[in-house]
């Protein structure tokens, strides 16, 4: 192995001293206690590597999914039983969930229940505040840990993304915007799709 010259050695001690610098002032930079998240949804052209704060993080107590038929009931708004939610414009009387068999081009839709027959379950288990999703950046600190093992650390350093065009580069077969540098795509993937416990330390709070 040849030794690290220049500038390749400069960048090298740059990284380990920011990395020291982090484990021993822990205490006094903002961490934040949360899990990985790949954001996307309607007009991100693509998902984003994201954190998802557990403070901004809520139970859901009043939204369920019937298990047979798909209708929704949202407890709080009516109480008596199922009703279309109307937001604005758009009213909702299903929610389809994504499984093997409903994502088939020959799947039809169950027929409604009878009323009173409906086998309803709270979908989905929490809801999540926009004020808590941080889309990771250049410079972030990023620990990851096993979600069977919350103290042992899986990944653990400096967030340094390579960007591509939109619909160039995807994963699971879904579209991404960038890839960690120097971490397989696929594991990376994986921290975020099975949102793994993780802690953040924002570049600006460093």
């Amino acid at each position: 192995m040849q030794p690290l010259k220049g500038l390749t050695f400069f960048i090298f001690y740059a990284k380990l001293r920011i990395v020291f610098l982090i484990r021993n002032n822990m205490d006094k930079a903002k961490t934040l206690t949360g899990k990985c998240e790949f954001y996307s949804e309607t007009g991100t052209e693509g998902g984003y590597w994201a954190f998802q704060d557990s403070r901004f993080i809520k139970p859901n107590t009043t939204q369920f999914v019937c298990k047979k038929c798909y209708v929704v009931w949202d407890k709080k708004r009516s109480p008596n039983g199922p009703a279309p939610i109307v937001e604005g414009a758009l009213s909702v009387d299903k929610i389809i969930l994504i499984t093997k068999e409903t994502i088939k081009k020959n799947y039809k839709l169950p027929r409604k229940c009878r009323p009173n027959k409906h086998e309803f379950e709270l979908s989905p288990n929490e809801f999540e505040e926009y004020e808590g999703l941080h889309i990771l950046k250049d410079g972030d600190y990023l620990f990851i840990n096993s979600p069977k093992e919350p103290d042992k650390i899986v990944w653990e350093g400096i967030i340094s993304l390579h960007q591509y065009p939109a619909f160039k580069k995807a994963v699971f077969g879904c579209w991404m915007h960038a890839d960690q540098n120097g971490v397989d795509r696929k594991k990376w993937a994986e921290y975020f799709f099975k949102e793994y416990p993780a802690k953040l330390i924002k570049k600006e709070s460093l």
